[in-house]
């Protein structure tokens, strides 16, 4: 079978989809000998390498052109049987498509995506979900969602999950990795969370239970926070500024995928107070470097950390700075969780994945 994959994704901001697709084929590719790849986008080195890979460019760089007349001719072109898209599927196909959604967000938390955003998903999302012939999503509370929102027959939602690379995130050498994040950042015995900074995020929250921690003298190190300022994100520099914050919060707009690693690992704890995820992948490439996990108790959240981390209520900082307090407080607490959630990260593995996508490939061919 000739698989076709849409890899413009590959290129942008989303860096959740982008980490899906790329460790996703790069597992399957190890196995699918049998199958024909076909990766459309625009060139990149970091697309996934095999020797039955090939790749067609796009010509145009716009996304109109592709979703409505650019892909259909690539398509027929290159004998494409099923063509794999990320969201939005080309409104027309000469061969079956499968859809990876994600989440619905969009549907079930408009107020965290701009008019535009929501207004263009509850139209193009859906109804590349009913003309797909499978829609592939990344959790049970995602695939429940799938389904009451569009309509469409349970057996038609698979679920592929994310995962976690356990060759690049794993709690091995954290002296090591300590020594470098206090050469490279400056930073030591740090609260770290990771995650582009925008009101879903609910990074607010996270500000406010810190300074709790401040103001009762219990922080001992730094707030450092790993993540570009997105859609929303005024309100989160403002509290920072008005609230005497500017020395204590370290933000990391951009660090490589080198670095990622060694700040998960060197921190103290890591914390997620998220208002609504697909998934959630952070949490779980922290628990994977050994670091105790404080998260949301809403949406996909709790089904991926499952009773290997601790659940918070996002809405309410006293509950978040009591929780960090107790685990700084409590090493036997932080040695239970560091080991819960090692055994917890392993289920999430790209093998998983990749298994999970070839079992539903098999239903259709």
């Amino acid at each position: 079978m000739r698989i076709g994959v849409d890899v413009h994704v590959l290129a942008g901001k989303f860096q959740g989809s982008r980490t899906y697709l790329l460790n996703l084929y790069n597992e399957v590719l190890k196995h699918g000998q049998e199958e024909k790849f076909y990766f459309f986008g625009h060139w990149s080195s970091d697309y996934p390498y095999g020797s039955n890979v090939n790749y067609v460019n796009f010509k145009s760089l716009s996304k109109i052109k592709r979703l409505t007349y650019e892909t259909s001719p690539l398509l027929k072109n290159n004998k494409i049987d099923l063509y794999h898209t990320t969201y939005i599927s080309p409104i027309i196909t000469p061969c079956e498509t499968v859809v990876t959604i994600h989440d619905v967000l969009f549907e079930t938390h408009p107020q965290y995506f701009t008019k535009k955003e929501v207004i263009r998903n509850k139209i193009l999302v859906k109804n590349s979900a009913i003309r797909a012939k499978q829609i592939h999503t990344v959790s049970q509370y995602s695939k429940d969602k799938i389904i009451e929102l569009y309509n469409v027959p349970e057996d038609k939602v698979k679920i592929v999950p994310n995962g976690v690379d356990i060759s690049k995130f794993s709690a091995d050498n954290k002296l090591i990795s300590k020594e470098i994040v206090l050469k490279e950042f400056g930073v030591e015995n740090y609260i770290l969370t990771v995650g582009r900074i925008e009101p879903r995020k609910n990074h607010v929250a996270l500000l406010k239970a810190y300074k709790i921690l401040k103001d009762k003298n219990k922080n001992k190190g730094k707030l450092v926070i790993v993540g570009k300022p997105d859609f929303g994100f005024k309100e989160f520099f403002n509290y920072i500024e008005l609230n005497g914050l500017k020395e204590d919060v370290v933000i990391l707009n951009s660090v490589d995928d080198n670095n990622l690693p060694h700040l998960y690992k060197a921190a103290e704890m890591f914390i997620y107070p998220t208002f609504a995820e697909g998934f959630g992948i952070p949490p779980i490439e922290a628990m994977a470097s050994g670091v105790p996990v404080i998260s949301s108790n809403l949406t996909a959240i709790p089904e991926v950390i499952g009773d290997a981390g601790i659940l918070i209520n996002p809405n309410n900082e006293h509950d978040i700075y009591e929780q960090i307090v107790r685990i700084s407080e409590d090493s036997g607490l932080q040695n239970d969780l560091i080991r819960r959630g090692l055994n917890q990260s392993k289920l999430w593995s790209w093998q998983n994945s990749a298994s999970a996508y070839k079992n539903a490939l098999d239903e259709i061919s």
